[in-house]
């Protein structure tokens, strides 16, 4: 959970995001130093292409996604979308190895994968965060005030 926010959220932990950013570094620095040597052009360029959607990569796959939990409702903020909704229309969330499964009463069904829980220690019945925002998220959906349908 980042310190001091104002609401709940979680990101992809701190460790596996720089290990994403120095990776894509590397590729940078390879890219850099065969284009230092004399690299012929067409090969220096690929491989700038290839160091160039690394970096894009780690932004956008490990950089951007967070579950944050707000007053009235969830945010889901994956690679390239973002989704909210109430707690009132949430009907199951579940941990798993691609993220927090979320489905709502209207069928639709989200996938935060900023929190993850892996298939080790889903065997061994270990808690991990994702469980605990799962816990987090379903007190707010138990507490919240169930909207009543009204006919136009």
């Amino acid at each position: 959970m980042e310190p001091g926010a104002a609401h709940s959220v979680w990101r992809v932990p701190r460790l596996i995001r720089r290990t994403a950013v120095a990776a894509a570094l590397v590729f940078v620095l390879v890219a850099l130093g065969a284009t230092a040597i004399g690299m012929d052009a067409g090969s220096s360029v690929g491989l700038w292409a290839i160091a160039v959607a690394m970096l894009v990569c780690a932004w956008r796959c490990y950089l951007v996604p967070y579950v944050a939990l707000t007053a009235d409702r969830l945010v889901v903020q994956g690679a390239f979308a973002q989704h909210s909704v109430r707690y009132s229309s949430i009907r199951d969330v579940r941990p798993g190895l691609y993220g927090l499964r979320v489905k709502t009463k209207a069928q639709k069904s989200l996938v935060g994968w900023a929190v993850q829980k892996s298939k080790y220690a889903e065997w061994s019945h270990r808690q991990t965060t994702a469980d605990k925002v799962v816990a987090e998220i379903m007190e707010r959906v138990d507490h919240s005030p169930r909207r009543r349908r009204t006919r136009a």
